[in-house]
């Protein structure tokens, strides 16, 4: 099932809004980090995507630079559905 990118935007914004706070005045391709993500922060927002989503992230993915803005976890989401 294919959802689109401002229903992905809005998943993926309201699952950051409990780690970073206001998540509406963040662009697409912001870096997280700069916004003060924390890595725990990032493995608790890798484990949110897995349920929010229905799907499990390989260990080959569990990467920073896949988690670092809106923008490249919507591209992974986008890599894991095909």
């Amino acid at each position: 099932m294919s959802v689109s990118q401002p229903e992905t935007d809005g998943r993926i914004q309201s699952l950051l809004c409990p780690l970073i706070g206001n998540p509406d005045s963040i662009a697409r391709h912001q870096d997280l980090r700069e916004l003060g993500l924390t890595s725990m922060q990032m493995v608790n927002l890798m484990l949110s995507i897995e349920a929010e989503f229905d799907l499990t992230i390989p260990p080959s993915k569990l990467v920073p630079a896949n988690f670092r803005s809106i923008e490249s976890i919507e591209s992974l989401l986008r890599e894991l559905r095909h």
